[in-house]
This record gives C-alpha cells, sequence and structure tokens, in this order.
C-alpha cells in the first residue's frame, strides 16, 4: 500500500501479474511476465506521477541540462570559447577518458549504487567544469588555471561517467520497447533544452563581438550555477524499485550481486558478437563533436559560434522528437523496418553533411577564417549548415543505438551492463576526437577519420540489425541465456513425461 508521508509503496505486497500481450494506449505490448501493482494504480495522482517512468525521464533531463548540457554548451562556443580550441580540446580529451574509467565497469557499479546515487553524487563535481573555465579566461590562460582545467575536467568526466551509465540503463529499461522512442525523444529534447539556454546565454553575453577570440567570462558563472543545482535533481529520482510504468508494471529489479558475479557477468556481455559490432557505431556515435568544434572555432567568429550554440540544439529538439515519437516508435512496422529506417535516416543526412563539409574544408584548407553572419551571412550560411546537419542529426544516430541495445532485453542489470558498454565505448571515440584535436596540426586529418569510423560503423549497423528479436526478452539475455534455455528444456520434458519423472 501507498505510505502517504513517505511516499513509499509497501513492496512485499503481491501485485497481478500480467502475461505476454496486453494493449496500452491502442496498440499490443509483448513480453514476459509483468508485475502490476495495484496499489500504485489506486495511489494519489501525484504519487503516480512522481513514481512515474515520465518523471523519472523528466528529472534525468534536468541531470543531463545541468551537467551534460551546461559542458556541451561550453564546447559548442568551439574549443571551449577559448581564444584558442587546442587547451580545451586536450581537456576536453581527459574529460572523455575520466569517463571511460567509469562507464568501463559502470553496470557492476550501478547495479550495486543504484541510478539515484549515482546522479547524485555525480552533481557534486558539475560544477568543476565552469568554474574551470572561468578561471582560465579571468586569469588570461595563466599557469595554474590551465593545469586546474585539466584536472577539473578529468574529474569532471568521472561525474559525468556515472551519468551516463544512469541514463543509459534507465533509457533502456524503465519504458516499454513500443514507447521508448517517445521518452528517448523526451529525454534527449531537455539535454537540448539545456544547451538552448547554454547557447542563449552565450549568444546574450557575446552578441556584438565579431571577431575571433574567446568569449566574454561572465558567460561561465551563470553555466556554474546552473551546474551546482545537479546533487539536487539526482536525489529526487526514485530508486528503480520503486519506478512504475504507466499501466502499474513494475520495472525488472533485483538487487546487486557480488562484484566477483557482477563483473563476471560484465565480462561475459564484452565477449559477445553484439558487444562487437557496437563498437564502431557508439565510438562514431559522437566522434563529431572534436571535429566540428574545431571546425566552429577555426572559421566562425565569436557571436556566429553563440548564436551556434543557441539555433543547433533548437533543432535537434524538434527533429529528436520527431525521430523518437515516428521513426521509433511507429508500431505498424516490424521492429526490424523501424531499425533499418532509423539507421537510414542516419546514414543518409550524416553523409550529405560530411560531403558539405569536405567541399568547405576544400575552399579554406586547415586555414582560419571568421565567417559572420551580418559581415558575410553567404559565406556563413554555406559554412555552417553542414555543421548543423552533423550536429542535429548526431542525436539520431546516438538515440538509434539505445533503441537498438534496448530491443533485446526490460532486464536492469542487462541494461546496466549493456549501456555501460556502449557509453565506455562511446567516451573511448570522443577521446580520442578531442585528443587528435589538441594539436594545431592539419585540421582536416581529424575529419577524414571521422569519415573513415563512419564509413566502417555502416556495416556495423547492419549485423546489429540483423540480431534484433521482435520480442526483448525479461531477463540479462546474456547472462541468463543458458539458464533460462536449460529451464525450457526441462519444462519440455516435464510436459511429456510429468513432473518428477
Amino acid at each position: 500500500m501507498l505510505a502517504t508521508g513517505s511516499l513509499e509503496f509497501d513492496d512485499k505486497k503481491d501485485g497481478d501479474v500480467l502475461v505476454q500481450e496486453r494493449d496500452v494506449g491502442g496498440h499490443t505490448v509483448s513480453g514476459g511476465e509483468v508485475e502490476i501493482d495495484e496499489a500504485y494504480l489506486a495511489a494519489p495522482r501525484f504519487s503516480r506521477f512522481y513514481r512515474s517512468v515520465l518523471c523519472q525521464m523528466i528529472l534525468l533531463g534536468l541531470i543531463s541540462f545541468v551537467g551534460n548540457s551546461m559542458s556541451s554548451a561550453i564546447s559548442n562556443l568551439g574549443g571551449g570559447g577559448l581564444s584558442s580550441p587546442f587547451l580545451s580540446n586536450l581537456a576536453t580529451s581527459l574529460n572523455y577518458v575520466g569517463s571511460f574509467l567509469v562507464t568501463s565497469i559502470g553496470g557492476p557499479l550501478l547495479n550495486k549504487m543504484g541510478i539515484k546515487y549515482m546522479c547524485a553524487i555525480a552533481g557534486l563535481a558539475f560544477p568543476l567544469n565552469g568554474s574551470a573555465y572561468y578561471t582560465t579566461v579571468k586569469y588570461d590562460s595563466a599557469h595554474w588555471t590551465q593545469v586546474y582545467l585539466l584536472v577539473a575536467k578529468f574529474l569532471n568526466g568521472i561525474a559525468l561517467g556515472f551519468t551516463y551509465v544512469a541514463e543509459t540503463t534507465a533509457m533502456l529499461s524503465y519504458p516499454y520497447l513500443e514507447d521508448r522512442g517517445y521518452y528517448l525523444g523526451i529525454w534527449s529534447a531537455m539535454q537540448n533544452t539545456g544547451a538552448v539556454f547554454g547557447g542563449a546565454i552565450n549568444f546574450g553575453t557575446n552578441y556584438a563581438r565579431a571577431n575571433s577570440g574567446g568569449v566574454s567570462d561572465s558567460t561561465y558563472l551563470v553555466f556554474t550555477a546552473l551546474e551546482a543545482t545537479g546533487p539536487f535533481w539526482g536525489l529526487l529520482l526514485s530508486p528503480t524499485k520503486w519506478v512504475r510504468r504507466h499501466d502499474g508494471s513494475k520495472v525488472g529489479y533485483q538487487a546487486g550481486e557480488p562484484w566477483k558475479v557482477e563483473l563476471k557477468a560484465l565480462y561475459a556481455h564484452v565477449r559477445t558478437k553484439r558487444t562487437a559490432l557496437m563498437f564502431f557505431p557508439a565510438v562514431y556515435s559522437f566522434f563529431y563533436g572534436g571535429v566540428y568544434g574545431t571546425y566552429l572555432s577555426q572559421h566562425f567568429s565569436v557571436r556566429a559560434r553563440a548564436l551556434s550554440t543557441l539555433i543547433t540544439p533548437a533543432v535537434t529538439i524538434v527533429i529528436v522528437l520527431f525521430y523518437g515519437r515516428f521513426v521509433l516508435d511507429n508500431n505498424r512496422l516490424t521492429v526490424k523496418q523501424r531499425a533499418y529506417i532509423a539507421v537510414g535516416l542516419c546514414v543518409v543526412f550524416q553523409a550529405a553533411g560530411f560531403i558539405w563539409t569536405g567541399i568547405e574544408y576544400g575552399k579554406y584548407g586547415s586555414g582560419k577564417a571568421t565567417l559572420d553572419y551580418k559581415t558575410t551571412p553567404s559565406a556563413w550560411a554555406k559554412a555552417w549548415i553542414p555543421y548543423l546537419i552533423i550536429f542535429s542529426t548526431g542525436y539520431w544516430t546516438q538515440l538509434c543505438c539505445y533503441w537498438i541495445l534496448g530491443t533485446f532485453s526490460t532486464d536492469v542489470k542487462n541494461a546496466a551492463r549493456t549501456g555501460g558498454l556502449f557509453r565506455a565505448m562511446e567516451v573511448i571515440g570522443q577521446a580520442i576526437s578531442y585528443g587528435i584535436n589538441s594539436k594545431s596540426s592539419d585540421i582536416r586529418i581529424p575529419f577524414y577519420i571521422n569519415c573513415a569510423i563512419f564509413a566502417i560503423a555502416i556495416p556495423c549497423f547492419y549485423g546489429l540489425i540483423q540480431m534484433v528479436p521482435e520480442k526483448p526478452a525479461d531477463h540479462d539475455d546474456v547472462v541468463d541465456a543458458d539458464a533460462v534455455t536449460q529451464a525450457v528444456v526441462q519444462a519440455k520434458l516435464e510436459g511429456v513425461n510429468g513432473p518428477g519423472a
């Protein structure tokens, strides 16, 4: 029953069991046995909303808003808004090294700590990001500020690694497969709403600056203040065992296993063909960040870069909501058909963006320009539109990866292990991307590498789609596969010979 003072449900009460297929919102949802919490359905409206998947997605979006979004808004200025992008690119590379250290063992960590506390602890380090850029700009890149920037970004990367694993696990396990595109779209839209907000700050403090160079130091103070709210949003999350879907069903949850068991299970996931095929799509998904951040920094004025941080996420919000609702959640199509269409859209738009960027690099080479929407509007538009295409549709790639991985299982532990590995591979790509962009050699070389990884990722996507099942398992389909197979065989034998035969 619901305890109104603590907003908790009695976990000892057995709920009804809903089996196999049910009608939800006009379409059929398939899966294994699902326990329905009648106490939740009878609870007051606010209590139901607070424990709902939708509320958790909103809170995770807010955490992303003040964490990753603020970090991205600074990065999207091109070189972190500094007068030269190379120090910022090195710091950002260290940021993703820190994230990798966490995400590589993210599954076991999350299964021991839980989504709520991983996010709350991570939020403590969010303000390091904005404060480090502020001191670097304020004190004109003095030696101690450069050291602080590098150390702060590394620690911030560890914190973001916690949130990467937590939010990915929630995305893969909380919603039903048939609704997952909608919730992915909400989360991504909220993440980009943070970037829009950050872009408005950037543009508001730098709109008069038509020259190249760094942005105003006051820009970073607002970012730092917002980042400081991170722990608050994390503590508002509900523990996984209390989260309920809209039909009252519980999210599959079990207490964490001993570390030895968790690490063994993680290793089992590492060895699968699915993980191998996932590598290049994951590395590619955000590889463009460092490449196109440098492209923006080296070719556009301060206010043009600031305007870009406002317009790009605004466009992204619209297209990710469309993509999630009308492509990933298009239940008139089979799961594989949706996967092929989703990947096909990513490939077409990303390829177009790369070709267009190549044409622009042919004009400017590896040199520096100061393109501006007022002083050189035509040249600015031609050079900036491919940036917009790559950045906005790049989120499609990540949502597509999440959605495909979520088709295999709805189990929280499976989601933590799969999601942690995916984010580890993703941050490897980002660390490499920003690392190779931290030197002032020919800036076209990282672009060529980006194109090569894109080409390799396409057949990997095809291989992943070939493995997609029509119905997700309700257990860890890697770790528990043998046990499930044995149970099915035993059940069939008992059906033929009778129990105890």
